[in-house]
């Protein structure tokens, strides 16, 4: 369940999942010529499951960290109109950003990170955290495929 206080909602975002055969010896097979040991992943027992069950493995981060302000991330968005709108509007506050990417399992998430340490806060105050800024919400936190009211809300037509 996805819950607010006081910070944008979190959810986890895929990065990569793949489904693996299970070999009775710890190895996970994705595919050929590709596995994962079992040892690698954990220090419990090798499970005694039958040979040929399917494994899923997923490789995931939590949004919020990536919008935290670490390494000078303070936004991420699917919407390329939203990461330039964003940018622009950051260097009018003479704050200077960059838009990187992350390619997820089956789309594309833009982050907007800020060159200059100093300018973290106030870029994450801007953004999303102060009354007088954008006061914008991720777009993960509307339902699929329902556009992020927030950001045209604020002008970003």
């Amino acid at each position: 369940m996805l819950k607010q206080i006081g910070n944008p909602i979190s959810i986890n975002l895929k990065l990569i999942n793949k489904i693996g055969i299970f070999n009775p010896d710890g190895e996970i097979i994705l595919h050929p010529g590709i596995s994962v040991s079992w040892k690698s992943l954990s220090n419990k027992n090798i499970p005694d499951l039958p040979a040929g069950t399917p494994l899923g493995i997923i490789i995931h981060f939590d949004e919020k960290d990536l919008i935290s302000g670490s390494h000078g991330i303070v936004w991420a968005t699917y919407h390329q109109r939203q990461a330039e709108v964003i940018q622009n509007a950051l260097l009018v506050q003479n704050i200077i950003s960059a838009i990187g990417k992350v390619e997820l399992e089956d789309q594309v998430l833009l982050l907007i990170k800020i060159q200059n340490k100093i300018d973290v806060a106030d870029a994450m105050d801007f953004i999303w955290r102060k009354e007088g800024g954008m006061r914008l919400k991720p777009d993960w936190s509307y339902a699929e495929g329902e556009v992020n009211t927030s950001f045209y809300q604020w002008g970003g037509v």
